[in-house]
């Protein structure tokens, strides 16, 4: 018997804020918002998200581990750096050597020990994680950035990430959080947080929340205090519409008038979470410009010794091309259809050979976060379909910026 799940579009929305992104720095904190798939493929650079209100404040000279979150251990390595106010490459943070400036020792690390100079200051700075994905591309690129303010002792002042007081030289957390500048939070440390309906449950998971409230069925939501208005698994789908996804994942839905609500129940042969989303038809790429991020950066300074290492600034990618409305305007569920390939940068890249065809993977995805360290399950994220690479520029003195790639398909639900 197929295990199935009954949910209106509400519980949709309220689940997907739990969503987490394939790559996204947790401390110091990424910029909100941390999407899945901010790559330069689909996103604008260097960033794929303008700054924001989020920012770290770090002491220079200081030791610290640069944590991430990891959805899936892709081929290749990981680098980290310094952009400077003007979002240029101004410091690595991560060896570079005459063959690679990517670190790929463990495909499923989620930390990288750091040391800043101790002389080194930066205001209205930003640390990057570049991560790849050779599977698709030698040139895809995730990425993920946190903006931080670089202070000398003199000007520094610990805050322990306003979730603590730090006396006698030490954070000490405020309930719940945890971490040297108390910068993670568990979702409960004891089955009280989670009511009468759950219980805490110690997950194990590589990165935080660590532990996690477990509800009773038919209750769900922050401390399982919200009862699901199903009262059974027994539903009569006749008056339901129905498509086949796959082989083992089947999608009934119906739209309630009176409720205003649309009832979506899903069948599927599997033991881990499943997810489904769709669009109306007449939705173009534009979509994809969310949020906006102009291009309101000042021309760079005259050139000067001031820093012996800033790296040229990169242009801003243009915009993708919209995708031509299909006749029909009528929504409807249904996977993500294959993207266009982006447009050409106009940032320089150095010239390179054209990107060998990726090797085909199962089609399937590990059900849950490697552990640090541990051998990576042998199930692999679908391969994306091959397409035409964009043209490379002659290289200039500067350090370029991650070429921009097509588009890989969607992830199948699941």
């Amino acid at each position: 018997m197929w295990p199935s799940l009954g949910c209106i579009l509400l519980v949709i929305l309220y689940l997907s804020q739990c969503v987490l992104a394939h790559v996204s720095l947790t401390f110091p904190a990424a910029r909100k918002y941390d999407l899945d798939f901010l790559d330069n493929s689909r996103t604008k650079g260097p960033c794929g998200m303008p700054k924001g209100s989020v920012k770290t404040s770090l002491l220079a000279g200081s030791t610290f581990n640069i944590t991430w979150h990891l959805a899936y251990p892709h081929r290749g390595g990981f680098k980290l750096h310094v952009l400077d106010s003007l979002q240029r490459p101004l410091l690595d943070l991560t060896p570079v050597t005459k063959d690679s400036e990517f670190v790929r020792t463990d495909a499923t690390a989620q930390f990288y020990q750091v040391t800043l100079p101790k002389d080194f200051e930066c205001e209205d700075c930003t640390i990057r994680l570049l991560r790849e994905a050779s599977e698709w591309s030698n040139n895809y690129r995730f990425w993920s950035c946190a903006d931080v303010d670089i202070k000398n002792r003199n000007k520094y002042k610990e805050d322990c990430s306003g979730h603590g007081r730090y006396l006698l030289s030490k954070c000490r957390c405020d309930r719940l959080y945890y971490g040297n500048k108390c910068q993670y939070k568990e979702e409960c440390s004891e089955d009280i947080d989670c009511g009468d309906r759950g219980r805490c449950v110690d997950v194990k998971a590589s990165t935080a929340p660590r532990k996690q409230c477990y509800c009773e069925l038919g209750w769900f939501g922050p401390g399982c205090t919200k009862k699901s208005a199903l009262k059974s698994q027994d539903i009569d789908l006749r008056d339901h519409n129905h498509r086949e996804l796959s082989k083992d994942f089947q999608l009934y839905w119906k739209l309630m008038e009176e409720e205003g609500e649309i009832e979506i129940v899903l069948k599927a042969n599997s033991t881990s979470y499943l997810g489904i989303g769709w669009r109306p038809r007449s939705l173009t790429a534009s979509c994809k410009n969310f949020p906006e991020i102009v291009d309101d950066t000042p021309p760079p300074p005259a050139a000067s010794d001031t820093h012996a290492n800033v790296k040229a600034e990169p242009k801003a990618e243009p915009e993708p091309h919209a995708e031509p409305e299909p006749k029909s305007g009528e929504a409807e569920p249904k996977s993500e259809p294959k993207s266009e390939p982006e447009p050409k940068t106009t940032e320089a890249e150095p010239k390179s050979e054209p990107a060998p065809k990726s090797e085909p993977e199962p089609k399937s995805e590990p059900k849950s976060e490697p552990a640090p360290l541990s051998i990576p399950e042998s199930s692999a994220e679908p391969e994306p379909k091959s397409e035409p690479e964009p043209k490379s520029e002659p290289e200039p003195k500067s350090e370029p910026e991650p070429k921009s790639e097509p588009e890989p398909k969607s992830e199948p639900g699941r």
